[in-house]
């Protein structure tokens, strides 16, 4: 049955469509974020959760049975925008540029609250589950995952064709990464910094790309 033939059913019967249960469910997450971002950890509750989306504590009971069931899709609800972002910025701009832009936002991105409430968010989960680097693991795969298809699907890929894609990926994401790391301890972080390091990374990556170019 389609989508909305079961929202018209769900009407019919007084129960919440589709629609409305998945708004009602992104209320939750945005509430819970803003929770996050605001008091921490420690002081996250599902009683303000509830408060601050103006719903009671059985609704969100009802669909995150668990404190663990609702970071856990909250991680990943924040990874799928991310990615969706991510792949949309400089689409329609040659590779390298597109990389560039890519890299600058995302070193921006970590050194901000949100990044860094969505690290110690994958730290916490992974410590909860007790199966190990689980959703961290998780979040490296599906970045690898968007950056080798940037780099096969550019306007110009033809251009910087390599033998192992998924390496040329993990190198990228490897070295925003620990780039990020080091300058989040040298307190080198400020937007000029970010972008001066962003050209420079982009430059020298793109020139080991057509280096290792059959014939190059």
């Amino acid at each position: 049955m389609e989508d909305h033939a079961l929202d018209a059913v769900a009407a019919r019967r007084g129960r919440p469509s589709i629609a409305e249960a998945e708004a009602l469910s992104g209320r939750i997450l945005d509430a819970s974020w803003d929770i996050l971002l605001s008091g921490g950890f420690e002081n996250f509750t599902f009683d303000r959760v509830a408060r601050h989306a103006h719903i009671g504590k059985a609704t969100i009971y009802s669909r995150f049975p668990g404190k663990a069931d609702l970071m856990r899709a909250l991680l990943l609800r924040r990874i799928e925008q991310r990615t969706a972002q991510i792949r949309q910025e400089g689409s329609d701009l040659p590779t390298a540029t597109a990389f560039l832009l890519r890299a600058t936002n995302t070193m921006k991105m970590l050194f901000s609250p949100d990044g860094v409430l969505t690290e110690r968010l994958i730290d916490w989960l992974d410590q909860e589950s007790g199966e190990g680097l689980t959703m961290r693991a998780e979040a490296y795969r599906n970045a690898i995952e968007s950056i080798a298809q940037a780099l096969v699907r550019g306007p110009d890929a033809a251009d910087h064709r390599v033998p192992d894609v998924e390496l040329a990926a993990r190198l990228w994401l490897e070295g925003l990464l620990g780039h990020a790391r080091l300058a989040y301890t040298e307190g080198a972080s400020s937007p000029a910094e970010i972008e001066r390091w962003a050209t420079n990374y982009t430059r020298f990556f793109f020139a080991g790309l057509r280096a290792m170019q059959p014939g190059a």
